[in-house]
């Protein structure tokens, strides 16, 4: 059941947007750039609305990462 749990975690943050934009090395990460992505994708196709609320959080919690970028 543990690895199951693991697994499914691993495959939704492959898809985070959060996930995503942090880890694109074209453009620096700025402050809640995750739940931008996601909103742009979801006028795109949809389904990354559901992941906004996650990547709200865990953009929140790498604001003082992405605040420090922006110095």
């Amino acid at each position: 059941m543990y690895k199951l749990i693991l697994l499914l975690t691993c495959l939704a943050l492959s898809g985070c947007g959060t996930i995503v934009t942090l880890i694109n090395p074209t453009q620096p990460y700025s402050a809640y750039a995750g739940v931008k992505y996601d909103y742009q994708m979801a006028q795109s196709w949809g389904l990354p609305i559901l992941d906004i609320p996650l990547s709200f959080i865990l953009d929140t919690a790498l604001l003082p990462y992405a605040l420090a970028q922006d110095n």
